[in-house]
């Protein structure tokens, strides 16, 4: 496992990002600049991270686990509606399960620095595990309640508030910083095959073998990236210097560090809009399926899979030009919040698919340029609790963004909640950015 440095007085020799506000980057150890963009860069290049044996194991055994995670999202979804068929309740069970990233994402960024991530990762995938078997053992017995499957969410998104920090900063020690772009493009075509696997999966195992079975099916995913975690043994784990301070000076100290250095609070700022408004699929996706499109879980399952298609495409065409640039952020959130007001009119399926297509790589486009830029200006010692930012602006805000989707839908209908989420997200995000724009010198944005 990578030990990070944690404590304060540590200096860095970095030089100042090259992104925006030079002066702030030496406040509290500094950032790496980001590498120079490479037009050029190829699927040889991208790969390069998959000839890391460790990597591969690992990425290998991630794609198949998150196959069954996104099976399990679509029976969750699908057996909230069966039981309750309320827009408000699928809502709320999405805000339980992201609340403890809202709450708990920064303090996971903390654990993240402090101890091995390794054994970290290890027993969160066992907790995942136990809590998919839970599940299908009450959607089994038929003894299953709402309350149930709200405590269950409750502890899934514990979990993931603890797993996700660290496995955002697992990557580096795997693959050393060099290929860490790399990498990342790499996790996010993994990210993206496995929920447009998944999301067709999971719709099959539910029309042959219920809810149950897409949820066991989830729970044995779990077992190779397990037995992946307990063997491999990272080869970039920095030495760890003994901790002199306390987790809340760290978090106080990650925190610091996001908001005093320009290029990475610019980077949290605009995502924060997007993670809130624009990625909350997992409420939006099953709405239209149910309740506009009229289409059995089978029809979900396809919706869910064109958003993973679309994700998918971009991953790997951003894999091939890895500039992880602002402009390239901005365009992205402004293409999510035109396309969800355009799939809150849309009443055709057919177009409902391509949209959701275009709506995965819209969102994948932010979400890898945020990741990456947040990766690459990032110290070592910091990158823990930084990534714990980016995991509570992308799981950590659906609370919110889900639990406001929910009640707008149960009020107004579906249509009317996408096209307001839509239309506020294009304007926000268009407002950030061209103040950030305002604020270069000359007006220019990178």
């Amino acid at each position: 496992m990578k030990r990070e440095h944690a404590g304060l007085s540590r200096s860095s020799s970095a030089p100042p990002a090259s992104d925006g506000d030079a002066s702030t980057s030496h406040e509290l150890g500094g950032s790496p600049p980001p590498p120079e963009a490479n037009p050029e860069a190829s699927w040889h290049s991208m790969v390069a991270a998959l000839r890391v044996p460790e990597f591969a194991w690992y990425w290998s055994a991630q794609l198949l686990s998150g196959i069954g995670t996104w099976s399990q999202a679509i029976a969750q979804a699908w057996l909230v509606l069966d039981v309750t068929h309320s827009a408000v309740a699928l809502g709320t069970i999405t805000m339980l399960q992201f609340l403890p990233m809202l709450l708990l994402s920064l303090v996971g960024g903390v654990v993240a620095d402090r101890v091995g991530r390794r054994q970290l990762l290890v027993a969160t995938q066992l907790a995942l595990t136990a809590q998919a078997i839970t599940l299908g053992v009450l959607v089994a017995t038929h003894a299953v309640t709402l309350w149930e499957i709200g405590l269950l969410a409750i502890a899934l998104g514990t979990t993931n508030a603890l797993n996700n920090p660290a496995q955002q900063a697992f990557v580096p020690e795997l693959v050393g910083r060099g290929l860490v772009a790399d990498a990342v493009a790499l996790n996010s075509v993994q990210f993206n095959s496995a929920r447009m696997i998944g999301g067709a999966a999971g719709g099959l195992a539910i029309a042959a073998w219920g809810i149950s079975g897409a949820l066991f099916l989830n729970a044995a995913t779990f077992l190779p990236i397990v037995g992946v975690l307990v063997w491999i043994r990272p080869a970039h784990v920095p030495s760890r210097e003994a901790i002199h301070h306390s987790a809340l000076a760290e978090l106080r100290e990650g925190l610091a560090y996001a908001l005093s250095n320009t290029p990475v609070r610019w980077v949290v700022a605009l995502f924060a809009v997007v993670g809130l408004l624009g990625l909350n699929w997992q409420v939006a996706v099953p709405l239209v399926a149910r309740f506009v499109l009229h289409r059995p879980v089978a029809g979900f399952g396809d919706l869910m899979a064109a958003l993973g298609l679309g994700s998918l495409l971009a991953a790997v065409a951003l894999a091939r030009d890895r500039r992880a640039t602002e402009h390239r952020l901005a365009i992205g959130g402004l293409a999510l919040g035109a396309i969800l007001v355009a799939l809150g009119l849309s009443r055709s399926y057919w177009l409902s698919l391509l949209l959701l297509v275009a709506g995965g790589a819209a969102g994948m486009v932010t979400s890898i340029t945020a990741n990456t830029r947040l990766q690459l200006l990032t110290p070592d010692h910091l990158r823990g609790r930084v990534m714990g930012i980016y995991v509570l602006l992308m799981g950590g805000t659906t609370p919110i963004g889900a639990f406001l989707l929910g009640e707008l839908a149960g009020h107004f209908g579906t249509g009317v909640a996408l096209v307001v989420f839509g239309a506020t997200t294009a304007a926000v995000v268009g407002a950030i950015g061209l103040r950030r724009a305002r604020a270069r010198p000359g007006g220019e944005a990178r």
